[in-house]
């Protein structure tokens, strides 16, 4: 009785660490998008000027600027979604696994570069070089708005190691993972017939 609690409480465990390296990795772009979804809820439209009166642009810039300390290091980003992918085939869900490990470092990085996408305007410029500085709801953005552009570059550099990493651990999660059949105990009658032939 005690072996099916210990297996729930190790899933259980697994998963915790699944979701504390998920919010690790995304949290800081989810961030980003609350800023912006209350930038859209209040209808400011990009520009220099404050929205409504708050220095809205200062909030989204500390936000990108912790997503991006996550999402462009890419051994910290590659090392969590291993983490988050065994952790998952340790719950015995080795499709969660797989996902984890393809999915993840492409949120967090397309995310927040959508954000900045979504936040440009005429005068704003956004360029690999970081020349040239985005006023955007009173505040300067700096390199906040310029590390997006070299997103796309990160994202084909990473993606082939990802690809690689997600189809080998993905097979080896599945292999550990499945289901063993259990070995069918023979019938009490079965053995006694057999020691009656002997």
């Amino acid at each position: 009785m005690e072996e099916p609690e210990q297996n729930t409480q190790n899933k259980h465990t697994a998963l915790t660490i699944w979701g504390v390296c998920v919010a690790l990795l995304l949290g800081p772009s989810l961030l980003v998008w609350i800023v912006r979804g209350a930038a859209y809820a209040m209808q400011c439209q990009p520009g220099p000027e404050l929205c409504h009166g708050m220095m809205l642009g200062a909030g989204l810039r500390d936000a990108l600027t912790r997503a991006w300390g996550v999402s462009t290091n890419t051994l910290f980003l590659i090392a969590l979604s291993v983490v988050a992918t065994l952790a998952a085939f340790a719950a015995r869900r080795p499709l969660l696994g797989t996902l984890s490990l393809l999915l993840l470092p492409i949120l967090a990085l397309v995310l927040p570069m959508i954000a900045v996408l979504t936040a440009r305007y005429g005068d704003c410029a956004v360029n690999n070089d970081g020349i040239g500085n985005c006023t955007l709801w009173g505040a300067q953005m700096g390199m906040s708005f310029h590390t997006a552009a070299g997103v796309p570059d990160i994202i084909y550099g990473l993606m082939p190691f990802s690809f690689s990493l997600t189809l080998m651990l993905g097979l080896l999660g599945w292999f550990f993972t499945r289901p063993r059949p259990r070995r069918p105990v023979p019938h009490l009658s079965a053995q006694m017939r057999h020691f009656e032939e002997e």
